[in-house]
Formats: C-alpha cells, structure tokens, sequence
C-alpha cells in the first residue's frame, strides 16, 4: 500500500514539475527569426531593417491595444491580429493577445521604418500566421 502511495505521489509530483517546466523557449518561432536576444525577443540577423520577433506577457495597464500619442493599433484582414506603429521610435508591425498555460501573451513582429509599407505590415501578419500554426495557437480578443 505505501509503495502504491508513494508511486502516485511521484507521479504527481513529475506531472506538476513538467506543467511548470514549460516555457517561452519551447515555442516555434518563424522559420527566419534565429538570432535570439533574450528569453521572448528574437530578430532576424543580418536584415538592414531589424525586424524583431517579440513575445511578451501581457500588462493589463500597459499601452497594447490602446492609441495614444504615441501607438497606433488598428485591425488587419486576420481575426484578433492588429497593425500595429510606434511614431516615436520609428516602429510598424502586427500584434496579436495569446494565452499561454493560462497566461497572456502580447506576441509581435515589428520593423524598424519611418514609413507605413504595406508589404511590411502583411509580412508581420503573416509571420504572426506561422506562429500560430507551428505552436496550435489562436489569438483573442484583447
């Protein structure tokens, strides 16, 4: 009886350590973003305008989502994925809300321009497109 209890108490224990053992970097980023800067930010080397692959838990109060002086976020053609433009750095992009092991995720793609390019933009949306096929997520509402 004691090594029955003490088998399902280690299996218990092995299953909460692997839920908690999951992590940013064991999701598949876009096949041409493979210089890692840190945990959640990746860019792709050698490109002259730095696009960035970034995934970052998400900030209730922070400015996602929200137009303000300086972001600008408006709806692409994809359900839940936005345009993004950061005027004050210089930013254009697509971003997405994803939940991930039950917490929340602001996953983008952002270029360094001054200007809005349409081909950018689409690029950005169709980059955040392959993320969620390879890792079987779907963006939500934020």
């Amino acid at each position: 009886m004691i090594k029955k209890i003490s088998l399902i108490l280690i299996i218990f224990i092995f299953c909460i350590s692997a839920a908690y053992a999951s992590n940013l970097n064991t999701l598949e980023i876009p096949h041409d973003f493979s210089g890692k800067k840190a945990d959640g930010q990746f860019f792709m080397p050698k490109a002259y305008d730095n696009p960035r692959f970034l995934i970052e838990e998400y900030n209730e109060s922070g400015v996602n989502f929200k137009n303000s002086s300086t972001y600008k976020f408006w709806p692409s053609d994809e359900k839940d994925i936005y345009f993004i433009r950061n005027q004050k750095i210089s930013d254009l992009g697509a971003i997405e809300l994803v939940k991930i092991d039950g917490k929340k995720y602001t996953v983008s793609v952002l270029y360094a321009i001054t200007i809005t390019d349409e081909d950018y933009m689409q690029d950005a949306v169709n980059y955040l497109k392959e993320f969620n096929q390879k890792n079987n997520i779907t963006p939500i509402a934020p």
